[in-house]
C-alpha cells in the first residue's frame, strides 16, 4: 500500500508538473509563502547570472512537529511551460535535490507553526543558463509537491528604455496604461530578429494579467521598437486598499473588531464598499506588497506573529454577473488562487471570504473574472484609473535557431503613473 501511495504521488506530481506553472501551494497546512530578491531594484525574484545574488524563501508549516522538505528546480520557457530537452545538468551546477535545513518554531502563539527559511542557489551551487524557472518544494518521505514558485535569471545584454504613454484609444484613455519600449540589442546578434527575441510585461508581481509572447513593431538596425497599441495595453487599476492587523489587542487601520475564539483570533475588517466609477483618490500603497510584522515587537516578527482568520466583506445589493469575486494582492501569488474566491450572500448582500492570514500589513483589492477571461479586472470591482501608479517590469528573451530554450538578455523595471 505504500508503495502504491508513494507511486500515486509521483505520477499526480509529474501530471501537476506538465502543464504551465504557477506560483502555487498544494498543501493546506503551508502558509505564508514568500519569495523574494535581496536587490531591491527588483520587484520580481531576480538574480543575475555569473554573480554571488541569492533569493529567499520563507514559508509556514501549521503544525507542532516538523517535517522534512526538500527542493529542486524546473527550466522554463517565457510561458512558464517547462523547457523540453534540457535537464537539470544542463542549467545548473550541484545537488538535483537538496534538503531545506532551516527551521524555527513559533514562539507564544496560538497557532503552532514551524517557519522554514531558504536562500538560494547554495553557495556549492549556480545556474548557467538565463531565463524562467521555478522552484519546487516537495515533502521529502512521500516526494509530493507542496509548492512552486517562479523566479527569473538574467543577463544584461540589452539597453530597453521605457516609453509609457496615454493610450490612443478613447475607451482605454482614463483606465489603462500603454507600455512601449524600445531595445537595443546591438550586444545580440541574430539574422532575423523577429524570430529569435520576445518580451514580456509584468504589472507589479502579477502573473494572471501579464502580456506574453511579444514581437517587434519595427525593426531598425541593433533597434527593436515593441509600440502595439492594443497589444501593450494594461488595466491601470486603482491603489490597493490597506489592512494592518500587526496588534492583535488593539484596533489599527481598517479593523473593525478583533476577537478569540476556538483557539485561533479573529479579525473583521471594516466592511468595503466598491470603488468602481468613483473618482480616483491619491493614497499610498506599496502595490500589493504585505509585510509580515507585529506590534508591540518582540523578537523575530517571522516566530511570533500569531495567525488570524480575517473575514473579509464587500458590500452589493446584488452579485456580479457571470463573474467571480477575488481578493487580489501578492498574498495570492500574483496568479488566480482559488483560495481567495469570495462568496456571495444574499441575506447579507455581501461577499465574503474567510482567510486564514499571518500578523502584519496588507495590500489587497477586490476583482472580478469574467466567465471565459483569463485574468482578473479591476473595473467592477475596485475602479480603474490612468493616474494609478504601478510598478512595471519589461523581460526581454532570446532564443537562437540552434537554441534548446530561451534566454533572459535584458530586464528593466520602471514605475508609472
Amino acid at each position: 500500500m505504500k508503495l502504491l501511495l508513494k507511486l500515486l504521488f509521483f505520477i499526480f506530481s509529474h501530471l501537476t508538473l506538465s502543464a504551465s506553472f504557477q506560483n502555487e501551494t498544494f498543501d493546506p497546512l503551508i502558509k505564508s509563502v514568500n519569495l523574494l530578491s535581496y536587490n531591491s531594484k527588483h520587484t520580481l525574484p531576480i538574480i543575475a547570472l555569473n554573480t554571488q545574488e541569492q533569493l529567499n524563501l520563507s514559508f509556514d508549516y501549521l503544525s507542532n512537529d516538523a517535517k522534512d522538505f526538500s527542493y529542486t528546480f524546473a527550466k522554463c520557457n517565457s510561458n512558464w511551460h517547462k523547457a523540453e530537452n534540457v535537464f537539470f545538468h544542463d542549467f545548473a551546477e550541484g545537488m538535483e535535490e537538496k534538503f531545506i535545513t532551516d527551521f524555527e518554531f513559533s514562539e507564544n502563539t496560538s497557532t503552532n507553526f514551524i517557519h522554514y527559511n531558504l536562500d538560494f542557489p547554495a553557495l556549492e551551487s549556480k545556474f548557467l543558463m538565463s531565463g524562467n524557472y521555478v522552484l519546487i518544494v516537495r515533502e521529502t518521505e512521500t516526494s509530493k509537491v507542496v509548492l512552486t514558485q517562479k523566479f527569473f535569471v538574467s543577463e544584461n545584454k540589452t539597453i530597453i528604455t521605457p516609453k509609457p504613454q496615454e493610450p490612443i484609444d478613447f475607451d482605454s484613455k482614463y483606465t489603462s496604461h500603454q507600455i512601449n519600449f524600445t531595445v537595443n540589442h546591438s550586444m545580440v546578434s541574430s539574422d532575423n530578429p523577429m524570430r529569435d527575441f520576445k518580451a514580456v510585461i509584468i504589472q507589479n508581481r502579477r502573473y494572471d494579467n501579464a502580456i506574453f509572447n511579444l514581437k517587434p513593431s519595427f525593426i531598425e538596425n541593433n533597434k527593436l521598437t515593441f509600440n502595439n497599441e492594443k497589444e501593450n495595453l494594461f488595466e491601470a487599476g486603482n491603489e490597493y486598499r490597506i489592512l494592518d492587523f500587526r496588534d492583535l489587542k488593539q484596533l489599527s487601520q481598517n479593523v473593525e473588531e478583533i476577537f478569540f475564539k476556538d483557539s485561533i483570533f479573529h479579525v473583521i475588517p471594516k466592511t468595503d464598499y466598491k470603488r468602481a466609477y468613483l473618482n480616483y483618490k491619491r493614497t499610498s500603497d506599496h502595490n500589493g506588497k504585505y509585510f509580515i510584522n507585529n506590534k508591540p515587537r518582540n523578537g523575530n516578527p517571522h516566530l511570533n506573529s500569531d495567525y488570524a482568520y480575517v473575514h473579509f466583506r464587500l458590500a452589493r445589493k446584488i452579485p456580479l454577473d457571470s463573474s467571480i469575486v477575488f481578493i487580489s494582492g501578492d498574498i495570492n501569488g500574483g496568479e488566480i488562487n482559488k483560495d481567495f474566491k469570495m462568496v456571495y450572500k444574499d441575506s447579507l448582500e455581501h461577499y465574503e471570504a474567510h482567510i486564514l492570514l499571518k500578523q502584519g500589513v496588507y495590500n489587497y483589492a477586490y476583482t472580478s473574472k469574467k466567465t471565459g477571461n483569463q485574468s482578473l479586472s479591476w473595473e467592477e470591482t475596485d475602479g480603474s484609473h490612468y493616474q494609478t501608479e504601478n510598478i512595471y517590469t519589461i523581460l526581454l528573451y532570446f532564443k537562437g535557431f540552434n537554441d534548446e530554450t530561451e534566454k533572459l538578455i535584458g530586464v528593466k523595471r520602471f514605475s508609472f503613473m
